[in-house]
């Protein structure tokens, strides 16, 4: 599979409601030496759920994790898979990419279509604060629940200094 199989039909459903898409071509292996491909797509919010329902009805993905970019007044979310997986050097990543602003900070499940996002839609919840709507559980996994800081969150980074101590004995001894 190469990466314009994945991007044809992204770009044939969305066209240009994809906001930007680039592909790096990686060499792995030393004796003979094989190339991997990174895809990126960005897709408005609005449009994210129907983005992993195309790649989930196109191809046979694993997600890999979300993870997130605090961008001052917004927040990248980046939606990593494997496509391909498991089929030696023809494993291809592609990340699907919306950027969230902070003043309507919210984003939909994709557990309807992943039941595996469960985990890390939970983790962005809590360290970032975002809303995801119809999460089915939106309990936090690692802070307390009573605790409300974001710990990821560059905005809030006067409120978290206040609640996260040092816990490491030896992080104390710098002084």
């Amino acid at each position: 599979m190469t990466p314009e199989e994945i991007l044809a039909p992204f770009r044939e459903k969305f066209g240009n409601e994809i906001l930007d898409s680039h592909t790096v071509e990686r060499s792995v292996g030393t004796v003979e030496p094989h190339p991997v491909y990174d895809v990126w797509i960005e897709v408005p919010r609005e449009r994210l759920h129907d983005a992993v329902e195309l790649l989930c009805t196109s191809f046979s993905p694993h997600l890999s994790v979300i993870s997130g970019d605090d961008l001052d007044d917004k927040v990248a979310f980046n939606y990593h898979f494997a496509v391909g997986w498991g089929d030696r050097y023809g494993e291809i990543t592609f990340t699907i990419r919306t950027l969230v602003p902070k003043d309507d900070f919210r984003l939909p499940t994709i557990t309807d279509l992943i039941p595996g996002a469960l985990t890390s839609e939970r983790e962005k919840q809590e360290f970032y604060g975002i809303t995801i709507e119809g999460i089915p559980d939106g309990r936090n996994l690692f802070l307390p629940e009573e605790m409300t800081i974001h710990p990821w969150r560059n905005d809030l980074e006067g409120e978290t200094k206040k609640e996260v101590k040092r816990l490491v004995k030896w992080e104390t001894l710098d002084g």
